[in-house]
């Protein structure tokens, strides 16, 4: 994969570092705008690692963009997530950070029910190693974002329990 434009998706975790509430309302803003440039990133990407014939084009991307808005509306959840993470930072309960966990997880559990559920819809327009081949490239520009993001997300405090 091509590192320049990989850069745009560690623009992601660069966003998520402004962690205040103060500027919630902007950073809520600057994601919308850098997710957009994101997935045009990121249709580019694949595109250019994983060769399709004409035909094969013309009907694995219209496939594709409504994959990645299916896959967007739990983006859309992890950034409530995350908002609600920041808003909360310096006074989360137990109780709050045990509704994070749920979240985090459900948010993770629905993204491979619906990465599942599209392996046979994509695998009619691409044969086998070119559907695993798609998605070890969607994997790799997951993992890219998921670390840029938790890198810059701080731990929640940890304060010992008294014996």
């Amino acid at each position: 994969m091509k590192s320049g434009r990989i850069a745009i998706l560690v623009v992601m975790g660069l966003i998520v570092a402004t962690f205040t509430t103060t500027v919630l309302a902007q950073v809520h803003h600057e994601i919308a705008l850098t997710r957009a440039e994101i997935q045009t990133e990121r249709q580019a990407i694949v595109a250019d690692n994983l060769p399709l014939t004409e035909e094969q084009s013309k009907v694995f991307w219209p496939l594709y963009r409504e994959y990645r808005a299916e896959l967007a509306k739990l983006g859309d959840r992890f950034i409530s997530l995350v908002e609600g993470y920041a808003k909360n930072y310096d006074t989360l309960t137990d109780p709050q950070a045990q509704a994070m966990i749920t979240d985090f997880f459900a948010i993770q559990k629905d993204e491979v029910s619906i990465k599942t559920r599209w392996v046979p819809k994509l695998g009619k327009v691409l044969p086998p190693k070119a559907l695993a081949r798609f998605f070890q490239i969607e994997n790799k520009l997951d993992i890219i974002v998921r670390y840029q993001i938790a890198d810059e997300i701080p731990l929640v405090e940890h304060a010992p329990q008294k014996k």
